[in-house]
């Protein structure tokens, strides 16, 4: 260490390394920054000291923090230090942080923050509504310019979303929003990605074609349940109540049975997440997927096309369903827009792999 780098204070010698890292790309673009254990050990400093080095650079827009997850290199890097934009607040609840989906949504969110002079502050909830209700309300004391909320529950969200709006606070709900309530949206065309799947199911010979849900009471998947009827209906077949498995738990003992009897022949399932646990259950009780059952997803999840069987499903582009909600959230507070509430559904695409036998 030089004599001028021992004068600094300790903070500003952390803050400086990091972003030497940065220039010297050793530290890409949403590259993940060491955690203040692992900065304490490699330069010799305590953890508060880190933690004051990274907070300055988060609040310069250098970097940006996923609670639960650690900090990472932000593409505003090269902003001006002495420039402190407004930020806006990710409200991300599920039930996987590791879900690459959401990665990608931060991505598109930063991708138009970027051109807006601002930065992006995320909070995970672990699948829990009241916390998620909690932290939404504690929000509308802070200065973020909105909020973009990926809730959990979006219906009983409707009393937080009130509250949101006699504070005047800005929000778009992404992926699913309240049933028969109005609020600004961005989502992808659920219906219409499901009806073109079930079309193609249709097309290769299948009638006996079932619909799995996984979280029924969200709008998503009562727009995919109901583009997954009209499909058959279009196509003169009557949906089954017998292959519509509509509850969280499924019995794939029975599901198999049906299978081996003929009487389900097509699977589709309302996120990827339950196609691939179908296919993985499904598989262990002996049916053979496709030659016994095909099976289509929604989503198109980064592993599904790597799975034991890759999975054929419903594309949505969730890097533009940020970037779209951003715009959305930034749109709609400026004076020549009109007024009114707006719902964008964004284009999905049809991937074929092998779980699905073309006859």
């Amino acid at each position: 260490m030089s004599k001028s780098e021992a004068t600094l204070p300790k903070y500003r010698q952390v803050k400086d390394y990091v972003l030497l890292q940065i220039e010297n790309n050793e530290l890409g673009e949403d590259g993940r920054i060491p955690s203040e254990s692992e900065f304490s050990k490699l330069l010799d400093v305590s953890s508060i000291t880190v933690r004051k080095a990274l907070t300055e650079l988060v609040n310069e827009g250098v970097i940006y923090r996923v609670r639960g997850r650690g900090s990472f290199v932000s593409n505003r890097a090269s902003m001006p230090a002495d420039k402190a934009p407004h930020y806006v607040t990710l409200i991300i609840s599920g039930k996987d942080m590791n879900d690459s989906s959401y990665m990608q949504i931060i991505k598109g969110i930063q991708s138009y923050l970027s051109q807006q002079d601002c930065k992006l502050i995320i909070e995970f909830v672990e699948n829990d509504f009241e916390q998620e209700r909690e932290l939404v309300l504690k929000l509308t004391l802070t200065e973020t310019r909105g909020l973009l909320i990926y809730s959990a529950d979006p219906d009983a969200a409707k009393a937080y979303l009130n509250e949101l709006r006699k504070k005047r606070m800005p929000f778009v709900m992404l992926d699913r929003s309240p049933p028969g309530y109005p609020a600004d949206s961005v989502t992808c065309n659920n219906h219409d990605g499901a009806y073109e799947a079930v079309q193609y199911l249709i097309a290769q010979g299948y009638t006996r074609i079932g619909f799995a849900a996984y979280d029924f009471h969200l709008s998503t998947e009562a727009d995919r349940y109901n583009g997954y009827r009209h499909a058959l209906s279009d196509a003169g077949l009557a949906p089954s109540p017998d292959i519509m498995f509509l509850r969280k738990a499924l019995d794939y003992s029975e599901m198999a049975s049906l299978i081996r009897r003929g009487e389900l022949t097509a699977l589709f399932c309302a996120n990827d997440r339950r196609a691939l646990e179908a296919i993985d259950r499904l598989s262990m009780l002996g049916v053979r997927i496709p030659d016994q059952l095909s099976v289509m997803g929604f989503d198109d999840f980064e592993g599904s096309k790597f799975a034991k069987v890759p999975l054929s499903t419903v594309k949505q582009y969730f890097e533009n369903l940020g970037y779209e909600g951003a715009k959305l959230l930034f749109d709609s507070g400026k004076d020549d827009i009109p007024l009114g509430y707006k719902k964008i559904l964004l284009s999905t695409d049809l991937v074929i792999r092998d779980s699905v036998r073309e006859k």
